[in-house]
């Protein structure tokens, strides 16, 4: 980065190079906005003196279960999520999220999930699906559907979070900010999707 712009470098496949130069340069990479803030020589760990903050992230695993007895699938419409004890703020942030949660997609189909996992960093993003957390999905199921079975419920999908690492009890929102020609987007997992436009409209604002 120089002189209010970033060149890009690229090689493809066949090991050809070139190169983009760009008055404003968007990082929107997912799990990979932290490498792409390192190649832009912003600091992973953040620099009070400048204004930047921590752009490390961890990656959260959820897996989910569906509602396979359509008695129960149509008795979900909308979604429903558990309610917490105690300190919400650390609630969330020990569990990467608010919970097990009841959804449904736009063919009708009703989820149950996700569960959480931490991953190592580096870890591979596996999305093979397994039969190991039946046990704990039931029991997270009847919670909402008492009357769920072990026949009401298959192996769905597998799903990775971006999460922005923070220290403390206070789960993270999602991280946007400028410096110079540089925008940074990090920690924007699924809810990004809902909010895209107005992201947008947020980010065209910073450039």
């Amino acid at each position: 980065r120089a002189e209010g712009a970033t060149t890009i470098h690229l090689r493809d496949a066949e090991g050809a190079e070139s190169s983009l130069r760009a008055g404003v340069l968007v990082n929107a990479a997912g799990h990979g906005a932290p490498a792409l803030a390192a190649l832009a020589g912003l600091p992973l760990d953040g620099d009070p003196a400048r204004g930047l903050p921590p752009l490390r992230q961890r990656v959260n695993r959820g897996r989910y279960y569906d509602l396979v007895t359509p008695e129960f699938s149509r008795a979900v419409s909308r979604p429903v999520y558990p309610i917490p004890s105690g300190d919400v703020q650390r609630h969330q942030a020990q569990a990467g999220g608010a919970g097990m949660h009841l959804s449904a997609d736009i063919d009708g189909v009703a989820h149950l999930g996700p569960d959480t996992e931490w991953l190592p960093e580096g870890a591979p993003l596996d999305y093979r699906v397994d039969d190991a957390p039946r046990a704990a999905f039931l029991e997270a199921g009847r919670r909402f559907l008492s009357g769920l079975t072990d026949e009401d419920i298959a192996p769905g999908q597998v799903g990775y979070r971006p999460k922005i690492e923070v220290t403390g009890d206070t789960p993270p929102d999602f991280l946007i900010f400028r410096d110079g020609a540089y925008v940074h987007l990090g920690g924007i997992e699924s809810p990004g999707l809902t909010s895209a436009l107005a992201i947008a409209r947020y980010v065209e604002g910073l450039v």
